[in-house]
């Protein structure tokens, strides 16, 4: 097996695979600022464009709205607004903690013990369903529109992008959106994870295609399908939901900043050079949601969040149209789960949170090992976490790289698809993360709704929990009600009809 060196694997754990760190305030075409502004109803939009404001675009049934103007004082004054904040754009920092070394087992599924009976128990869950007719979106980089193992309703697939280039008729390529070629050296030095200095090598492709792997790993891990026309018949894995469809919902793109402070000379001062980074914004992320309730998703995944803050900055705007758009998507059916963080933090005490998944509405997800206990990178707190699930790793860095355990590593990492072009040929990867644990929810609620679809959003969350196990209660700090259990929630699905 491949070894990691400890220093980048501290490293990878420490920042998460989507994790986001705030860039800046994003702006319009025309170089004025965008704002998130939430309204008290459907008038609020109408009274912005009667006082002259320029309404973008709108979510959560008009309640939600993106707002170019040239201050954030200009929109306050306008009767039926509640709150103003800036469209902050995040790029993503890594890299996540991962392994490319090849399977030692024929058959795939052998090495995925996140589905197994002591965990998830997902395998034997499916004699009783499979996500058939049900679909998963996952927000995220998107997803490879050519895996073997993916059921992708590309079709259905989306880029949102605030700044206008972006896709919504659902055409295939999308001009303008810059993306990094794996088969490719990038144009300028790497100075951080999903960042380069000057123009990377680009390549056109399809709008809602996977442009790191992340959104790949995560949709396999849910949805994952072994394709019967491949001759070979040990290929590929299987997801919690192997019949579901899965929907790419892309929100991270390519952007190249011009004013980014970065100490070039390593001589202690920075200067402002030109980057290229991966990059998303919060009305992105709050379009996907509301798009994958239109479209009547039966779950969706966001394996991404910012950091841990501390304090009583969740009562600000940001975290109200945050949580009216979940809510929205709840109430229309969508049960929307979210990865806790992978900083290690408590966030129970002294008003620590993390966006979204400490927004009321969305299941919030722990990550847990082969051993069922806490992943030692995994944010907690019964606050926050609503279930816990198989993210990879062990409780501790030193164990995790152990080679004397049960699930040596990276065998104790989670399996999944990524893009083999992305991946030096390699459709298959180990990753580990909270990223990883969310979207087993996300395929455990198809499950539920194939065999229950009159099931609302807050009943089959109810059934997540009522059935998971290894908690006292709903109030454990790690892992809340529990570690998901799939035969149990399914089998729960069908006494209710």
């Amino acid at each position: 097996m491949g070894k990691l060196n400890r220093r980048n694997f501290v490293k990878s754990v420490g920042v998460g695979a989507a994790a986001l760190a705030t860039m800046g305030v994003t702006t319009a075409a025309d170089g004025r600022s965008q704002f998130v502004v939430t309204v008290g109803g459907k008038g609020g939009r109408k009274r912005l464009e009667r006082s002259g404001i320029d309404v973008q675009a709108s979510v959560a049934d008009g309640r939600v709205l993106l707002v170019a103007a040239e201050s954030k004082a200009s929109i306050q004054g306008v009767n039926g607004v509640k709150h103003v904040e800036p469209n902050i754009g995040y790029r993503a920092v890594g890299p996540k903690l991962q392994s490319t070394e090849e399977s030692l087992d024929e058959q795939y599924a052998d090495v995925q013990w996140d589905k197994q009976a002591d965990t998830t128990g997902a395998f034997e869950a499916h004699d009783s369903s499979t996500g058939d007719g049900r679909t998963v979106a996952i927000i995220d980089t998107g997803i490879d529109t050519f895996h073997p193992d993916l059921r992708n309703r590309v079709e259905q697939g989306r880029l949102f992008r605030a700044d206008g280039v972006s896709s919504p008729d659902g055409t295939p390529t999308v001009d303008g959106d810059t993306t990094i070629d794996a088969r490719l050296p990038p144009g300028g030095e790497e100075i951080e994870a999903y960042t380069y200095l000057g123009a990377p090598a680009t390549r056109s492709q399809m709008a809602a295609d996977d442009v790191d792997s992340h959104g790949t790993h995560c949709a396999g891990i849910a949805t994952a399908k072994h394709d019967d026309t491949v001759p070979d018949e040990d290929f590929g894995i299987a997801g919690v939901a192997p019949d579901a469809d899965v929907v790419p919902l892309r929100v991270f793109y390519w952007k190249r900043l011009d004013d980014y402070q970065y100490d070039v000379d390593d001589d202690g001062e920075d200067e402002s050079v030109s980057v290229t980074t991966l990059w998303t914004t919060d009305f992105d992320i709050l379009s996907a949601i509301n798009y994958a309730a239109e479209i009547g998703a039966d779950s969706a995944n966001m394996s991404l969040g910012g950091g841990v803050i501390k304090g009583v900055a969740h009562k600000n705007g940001e975290h109200v149209a945050y949580q009216t758009v979940i809510q929205s998507a709840v109430q229309r059916g969508t049960v929307v789960t979210t990865s806790a963080g992978n900083a290690s933090s408590d966030l129970q005490h002294e008003g620590y949170y993390t966006l979204p998944n400490s927004v009321p509405g969305s299941i919030s997800v722990s990550a847990t090992g082969p051993d069922n206990g806490l992943a030692f990178y995994s944010n907690y707190g019964t606050s926050d976490i609503d279930v816990g699930a198989p993210g990879g790793g062990y409780e501790t860095l030193e164990k995790t790289l152990a080679t004397d355990t049960e699930w040596p590593y990276p065998l104790n990492l989670v399996y999944s698809t990524v893009p083999a072009d992305l991946n030096d040929g390699t459709a298959y990867a180990w990753y580990a993360g909270t990223s990883m644990a969310a979207p087993q929810v996300a395929g455990l609620v198809a499950l539920i709704r194939e065999v229950n679809p009159d099931l609302n959003a807050k009943q089959v969350q109810s059934i997540i929990e009522n059935t998971a196990r290894y908690s006292n209660g709903k109030g454990d700090t790690d892992i809340g009600a529990g570690i998901i259990n799939a035969p149990d929630a399914v089998a729960e699905a069908e006494r209710r009809n």
